[in-house]
């Protein structure tokens, strides 16, 4: 049978899973090179199942072997207080150490089962995810905001959103990260490549992977456990100054004289004075010596997860520059992040010893060693803890890493965009990343430099909206580092700004049309501050009439024109085409045709050259029985 590495039991000193156990385990063997992921994920929860009914079954066997134990040692207690007999004394603690040993493995074996669990889920939740269904995933519903540039058009946060396909984050500060990521891309080519690059790594070894979630999930690190980090970090801890001369002093001497006594050289008073003097000095901040030993064991407790996390990462060989970078943040000779965890552990440990009143008299009568705890703490603070936000922010990258490294996975098809300075946005079979592959219709696009704009128009329903969103979403995982849905995507980075849900706000007293001419306000004055800013409007000034929308929406156009911009723009005003024709190099029209006979209505979703010529809406009416 084949067993994970054993779990020590503190959450916060968790040894680090054995890489290459996990391989044979999962009997890898490379097969995800050349599974498509559900494949791999249906054979990773059989073997897992396999495995788990295993380990059920040794629990099973542990629980039969301490009730034996249990009861052997009943039988042999009972027989010596009634015979006396020694040997059933000897044979009594000889069962109790037995139970207490098979308890250990049980409690470990626990451990394991409720990793291996996680690790279960973690492969279900992505095969739910591969069938369209995103139940159990956060959809960041606290995230939504109306006023964005573009979060609110593209679906980014809610139901069936970006977010929601995503995030496989598994703390907090990882799952802000992401929002930030998702928000506000990047703008140069060299950090998104880098970004690339080190999702290229982690998504070749989704085992890997699957274990950092794993971790992250087995103990989730909550917003509170955050902000008792922050505060401890922020906390002062010393001494008392009439403390320091004592803290070598007397111990020395009190062990030199007990030294003597023992030797019959000094009598017995003498020593004893000074243990009690030692003692007297220990336990008179006692109040003080609580607090810090409550406040490091929630701190310690809080930040066990991290440890957990940094310490996996500890395992993994990194060749991309970006990982390169964060592991020499974690693991530098001045902050090694998992050593200074393990040395911050054995004081906390030290400090748990004090609920051991034998212990803990002796030590502090000889050795003062509260005191000493105390200090050492204090110059394990002075050394790391200014690290600690570093830590921090370094675990919620990686933890975003994991997670867009998971994306790609899952989507073997999607490819990494390339970033450079030839052309503002060009691809090819770029399809939306959210619709269903049988569903996806893909197109090519391209948009040379600013200041080029390109009219689309088209009937109802044929289009016109899943493509803006298609060339939106693809944008913003471009930026992000994230792979794309095209056979070839290359873009510059630059700012987003979309216009197609604008609301009103009668709370406000905003109506439909100030809300529309509110949002192209935003617009004009992102542009103002932006090198380059793609747009996607749809439809707009919406709320005038015909007549006045056509107008306004030309000058708009224009005015644009004089800023670094560049962009689509759906609308049903045809004649909005015709600045085709007066601004040649500027403006293009593209549109989404159908075809349609008396008894049906065709839609390819095909972008084209040119004005749509068909509509659909009288013959819908007429379909739908409404006129």
């Amino acid at each position: 049978m084949i067993f994970i590495q054993k779990i020590h039991d503190k959450p916060f000193f968790s040894r680090h899973f054995n890489i290459s156990r996990l391989k044979t385990i999962f009997a890898i063997n490379n097969i995800h090179t050349m599974q498509q992921p559900k494949e791999y994920y249906q054979a990773q929860i059989s073997r897992l199942t396999i495995l788990l009914k295993k380990h059920r079954q040794r629990r099973n066997g542990i629980t039969l072997t301490k009730v034996f134990l249990f009861l052997l040692a009943i039988y042999f207690i009972y027989t010596f207080a009634n015979t006396g007999y020694t040997p059933y004394l000897i044979a009594f603690i000889a069962a109790i150490a037995l139970f207490i040993i098979t308890n250990i493995f049980e409690t470990k074996l626990l451990k394991e089962i409720q990793f291996l669990h996680k690790l279960e889920e973690c492969s279900r939740v992505e095969l739910e995810y591969l069938a369209g269904n995103f139940k159990n995933l956060p959809t960041g519903e606290e995230y939504k905001d109306q006023t964005h540039p573009y979060a609110h058009d593209l679906d980014i946060f809610g139901e069936d959103s970006l977010f929601q396909s995503v995030n496989r984050t598994v703390t907090p500060h990882g799952r802000e990260k992401l929002r930030e990521w998702l928000l506000y891309p990047l703008k140069s080519g060299q950090p998104i490549i880098e970004r690339q690059q080190a999702i290229e790594e982690f998504a070749r070894e989704p085992e890997w992977c699957h274990v950092f979630r794993a971790k992250g999930n087995s103990q989730r690190i909550t917003h509170m456990a955050m902000q008792q980090i922050e505060q401890w970090q922020r906390e002062q801890v010393g001494l008392p100054r009439w403390t320091r001369p004592f803290l070598y002093i007397l111990p020395i001497l009190t062990v030199s004289t007990w030294i003597l006594y023992i030797a019959s050289i000094l009598t017995l008073n003498i020593p004893l004075f000074l243990s009690c003097v030692s003692l007297f000095c220990s336990y008179l901040p006692a109040q003080k010596t609580l607090r810090t030993h409550m406040r490091l064991d929630e701190f310690t407790r809080s930040f066990s997860n991290l440890h957990e996390l940094i310490g996996h990462f500890s395992t993994f060989t990194c060749s991309s520059a970006k990982l390169k970078t964060l592991r020499q943040q974690l693991f530098n000779e001045t902050y090694n992040a998992d050593e200074a965890l393990r040395s911050l552990h054995k004081i906390q440990e030290s400090f748990d010893q004090r609920s051991n009143a034998v212990v803990a008299m002796f030590m502090n009568g000889l050795f003062m060693r509260e005191l000493h705890l105390i200090q050492r703490l204090v110059a394990w603070k002075r050394r790391y803890a200014a690290a600690i936000p570093t830590w921090v922010e370094i675990t919620g990258e990686l933890d975003v890493l994991v997670s867009l490294a998971n994306y790609k996975y899952n989507h073997p098809d999607f490819i990494h965009p390339t970033p450079g300075d030839n052309q503002l946005l060009r691809g090819t079979a770029i399809g939306h990343p959210l619709l269903p592959a049988n569903e996806c219709v893909t197109n090519d696009f391209e948009v040379a430099r600013l200041h080029e704009f390109y009219i689309i128009t088209g009937a109802n329903m044929a289009g016109k909206s899943t493509f803006l969103r298609a060339i939106g979403v693809n944008l913003i995982l471009a930026c992000c580092g994230a792979v794309v849905r095209a056979e070839s995507f290359e873009f510059q980075p630059m700012a987003l700004f979309t216009s197609m849900r604008t609301v009103d706000n009668l709370a406000k007293g905003t109506s439909y049309f100030h809300a529309e001419l509110l949002r192209l306000q935003q617009l004009v004055n992102m542009a103002q501050h932006e090198e380059r800013l793609f747009i996607i409007l749809d439809e707009i000034l919406k709320g005038t009439n015909s007549r006045d929308k056509l107008n306004g929406s030309r000058r708009f156009l224009q005015k644009l024109l004089t800023l670094p911009v560049a962009g689509l723009v759906a609308t049903h005003d045809l004649e909005l085409g015709e600045l085709a024709n007066t601004i040649p190099d500027n403006f293009f029209n593209r549109c989404f045709e159908i075809t349609h006979t008396d008894d049906d209505i065709a839609y390819d979703y095909k972008l084209k050259p040119g004005i749509s010529q068909n509509m659909n809406a009288s013959i819908l009416l007429e379909k739908m029985k409404l006129v």
